[in-house]
């Protein structure tokens, strides 16, 4: 069923200083895509401004689409693009448009409190959860099944009777921050398709074009055990909102779309790669100033042993950490257990996303480091357990190395075994 029914309006579409009254019907259908059917334009050159302009490809100018319907609505866009555009003889303008952000309002109760609710795609959890929070109650619900486009789970914050000071604006960055942390849960980026809102009085749909959501892709958290992972996401938002920051374009990589399993490898160690960017490690053995010396001795060296003249260009290379030590060192810095992860997975997972960066193909090497899935799940696993150390994590996360058992963290060990221990 669609979120909303089409609805009609009257009212006026615009572009630059050229504005002329016009019909239309716009609704939300049931995967949250704005639905726009425009009327006819008459007399036909008052629609002749609406025309298509520039070169194939090229973007084209925006235009405002405003109106009101009997009942109440209002509708609003300053995003509308013109899609096909044709004139009949019989003196008229056949407009077809969407727009990629879009607003449907209506007065709402007076008494209503504020509340901002973001609905979004492959966010799942079996059991709703509540909880209470300084800006008012945070409710996280939704399930649907994997295929589906239609944004099935809904994250809400509700303003409480004694509204905090800039609620508004404090609302729009925890749910920010909530959604990065169950982004990095479920293994998907999550991000609203439309937005429910109510604000002084006045009720807001608010709708975004979005292109499909991928699958989650080995997800660390399972819709069944959200509530863990949830809380410390709540919790984050006071005691550590820069680590979260720090983490996103982490993330990101990690929940990026992919075309083919390479890519997954590549998106592994990325997330890896912009964890050590933002972390305090140093990029150079020795201080710049330090180095100079022993870099002119080096490159007086090689040209003493008659050395290509281009090799003392490569003698900064030299006070350059590698990425694999500098992976060692954040491991060790954070204590993050990697003892049932297998000899030499640092080495084999950098070594065969160098040669996929270089040929495109993952490496052919003889077994047992064949299988390119052994390497996706490795890169994965130290990112997982980096972000949740970042996070202060502690709990119960749904581990791929073990193919998809449940480990207690910090320490990594399986549920099953911390739970035979509790018993003894």
């Amino acid at each position: 069923m669609p979120i909303l029914d089409p609805i009609h309006f009257e009212g006026t579409i615009s572009l630059r200083d050229h504005a002329v009254p016009i019909s239309f019907d716009a609704g939300i259908d049931d995967e949250g895509g704005l639905t726009l059917s425009l009327d006819d334009i008459r007399p036909g050159r008052a629609g002749a401004p609406f025309h298509p302009q520039g070169e194939p490809l090229q973007p084209q100018a925006t235009c405002s689409l405003e109106g009101r319907s009997a009942d109440g609505w209002r509708f609003a866009t300053e995003a509308l693009y013109v899609t096909s555009w044709r004139r009949p003889p019989d003196d008229r303008v056949e407009l077809g448009a969407d727009a990629s952000l879009a607003a449907f309002s209506r007065d709402a109760p007076p008494d209503h409190q504020d509340v901002r609710a973001w609905y979004v795609r492959k966010l799942e959890t079996i059991h709703g959860i509540e909880r209470q929070t300084r800006l008012g109650r945070l409710v996280f619900t939704g399930h649907a099944e994997r295929p589906s486009q239609a944004p099935s789970a809904v994250i809400a914050i509700h303003a409480g009777a004694q509204e905090v000071p800039g609620w508004w604006d404090e609302s729009e960055r925890f749910l920010t921050h909530i959604s990065r942390v169950l982004s990095f849960a479920c293994g998907v980026y999550v991000l609203p398709i439309y937005e429910l809102s109510v604000r002084h009085g006045v009720k807001t749909l608010r709708v975004v074009r979005r292109g499909p959501s991928p699958a989650p892709y080995m997800p660390p958290f399972d819709m069944l055990f959200m509530n863990q992972i949830f809380a410390r996401a709540v919790d984050t938002f006071d005691d550590c909102p820069a680590a979260i920051e720090q983490l996103e374009p982490a993330i990101r990589w990690m929940t990026a779309a992919v075309a083919y399993e390479e890519s997954r490898l590549i998106n592994a160690m990325s997330a890896l790669e912009s964890i050590l960017a933002r972390s305090d490690l140093p990029d150079l053995f020795m201080d710049r100033d330090a180095f100079l010396d022993l870099r002119g001795r080096v490159r007086r060296f090689l040209r003493a042993e008659g050395a290509p003249s281009r090799m003392g260009g490569k003698a900064d290379e030299l006070n350059r950490r590698s990425f694999r030590d500098k992976v060692e060192d954040l491991i060790a810095t954070r204590a993050i257990v990697t003892s049932d992860l297998p000899d030499g997975w640092l080495r084999a997972v950098t070594n065969a996303r160098n040669v996929i960066v270089h040929t495109g193909v993952a490496p052919d090497l003889p077994a047992p480091d064949a299988r390119l899935l052994d390497h996706i799940v490795w890169a994965r696993e130290i990112v997982t357990r980096i972000v949740l150390d970042a996070i202060g994590f502690t709990g119960q996360y749904q581990s791929w190395l073990h193919r998809s058992d449940y480990l207690s963290f910090p320490g990594c060990r399986p549920m099953a075994e911390v739970a035979a221990q509790g018993t003894a």
